[in-house]
């Protein structure tokens, strides 16, 4: 992106698919690396951060991100790897691959899923085998203090098994792995920054994780042709223990998931609203949801007793359908409409608003935090109104990272563009 003054709050930039999906690959990463930081001088990556050594007289700028040996990048970042099931840690603005991190697939490499150590933390069968062999990892974000990152842990999410797993960033390891119960389909992750009750505990002590398939509930094949059996769920995970804490029965699909920087509210992007199951039903509605959970609510909730469980399972499940959810002094959830079908769901570094990435509207909606607790405390009358803005950026938006400058960066990919806006 060009740093000239623009004349219009919109800046596209004009790049060719190499450079395209780079810089997608960078916004998708800077969603949960950038955006959490609004000291301009900060680091802001998720690892720790070794400073770039000096480029040696003549080293172009048009070759600055090919590194010599013995030149470090600038910042070091974790990515997920997909179907090999691991993550990966990738030097900027290098590029470079710098070390991958098994988790939940076997690497005779390092002999992970052989050993016994690592057979243990992966899960195994009664006969010694391992559980599962195959995993897609999509998602991955690091823990914070004080609003940015501390470089304990790191998370990621293996969607096809409904697993995530904990990496420890001091050795770049994964210590912990844990099957979430009731859900198919884990996609959204998202760490919470503070304590929603106590203001003492500013770091990361729970895990949010969106479920994206609905299953019926319990999913023991009883009621596998009833569609109206068919939830999805929204979890929360301990940080520290890695065991599930709760969930929330939902409406809807959930897509990706963010968190206000008090930990007063964790957030996720919700598309089939209407709970359809053909694609006529399912597109049926002009709008979808960013859902809002009241962390606090919630855990009263559940220390109350208002819970129920399903099938094995013995995590507490409290409602959190909209028809259970009408009156704000005493709801879990908030559903915030959005243009259909939205995707990505971004906190902005004052912490004041989320950024629903709207993916089938060419815009990006603005919601006010503020707002949105305004009417759990039952001072605002319609959520609606937490809308404060519906920014028009282009074809297909993903994913919105920012700047600490007031600048929000927001991936297109149907306009195969990366777009400036204010």
């Amino acid at each position: 992106m060009s740093d000239k003054k623009q004349d219009s709050p919109i800046e596209t930039a004009g790049m060719g698919r190499r450079r395209f999906i780079n810089s997608a690959a960078l916004a998708g990463l800077t969603v949960g690396v950038a955006a959490c930081n609004d000291k301009p001088a900060a680091a802001t990556a998720s690892a720790p951060v070794a400073p770039a050594a000096s480029s040696p007289a003549g080293h172009s700028s048009a070759n600055s991100t090919h590194l010599k040996p013995g030149e470090l990048d600038t910042y070091y970042g974790l990515w997920s790897g997909g179907h090999t099931g691991d993550m990966r840690v990738l030097g900027l603005p290098s590029g470079r691959e710098i070390h991958r991190i098994p988790c939940f697939v076997p690497d005779a490499l390092v002999g992970w899923g052989i050993t016994n150590e690592s057979k243990k933390i992966m899960g195994t069968k009664a006969d010694g085998s391992l559980r599962y062999t195959v995993a897609d990892t999509h998602h991955t974000h690091a823990s914070y203090k004080d609003g940015n990152y501390d470089g304990r842990y790191a998370w990621i999410n293996d969607k096809i098994n409904s697993r995530i797993a904990r990496i420890r960033l001091d050795y770049f390891v994964c210590d912990k792995i844990t099957e979430i119960p009731n859900i198919q389909g884990f996609h959204g992750i998202f760490p919470d920054k503070a304590d929603p009750v106590d203001p003492k505990i500013n770091y990361t002590t729970r895990v949010f994780c969106g479920a994206e398939f609905a299953i019926p509930l319990p999913n023991n094949a009883a009621d596998a042709d009833k569609p109206e059996k068919y939830r999805s769920m929204f979890t929360c995970v301990d940080a520290e223990s890695m065991e599930v804490r709760w969930q929330v029965l939902i409406d809807g699909n959930c897509d990706l998931t963010a968190t206000s920087y008090d930990g007063k509210l964790a957030a996720v992007n919700q598309y089939n609203t209407e709970m359809g199951v053909k694609y006529e039903d399912m597109m049926a509605a002009e709008k979808d949801a960013c859902l809002f959970f009241n962390v606090a609510r919630i855990e009263e909730a559940v220390k109350a007793g208002k819970f129920k469980t399903y099938g094995d399972s013995k995590v507490p499940v409290v409602d959190g359908t909209k028809e259970s959810n009408k009156d704000p002094k005493t709801a879990l959830t908030a559903y915030v409409p959005v243009p259909k079908n939205p995707h990505g769901v971004n906190a902005s570094p004052d912490g004041k608003y989320f950024i629903c990435a709207d993916k089938l509207s060419p815009t990006g909606t603005v919601i006010e935090l503020a707002k949105v607790l305004a009417w759990f405390d039952g001072s605002l009358e319609k959520i609606d109104a937490a809308v404060v803005a519906d920014v028009e950026i282009g074809l297909g938006p993903l994913h919105t990272a920012f700047d600490g400058r007031g600048n929000a960066y927001t991936t297109l990919f149907l306009d195969s563009q990366v777009v400036k806006w204010n």
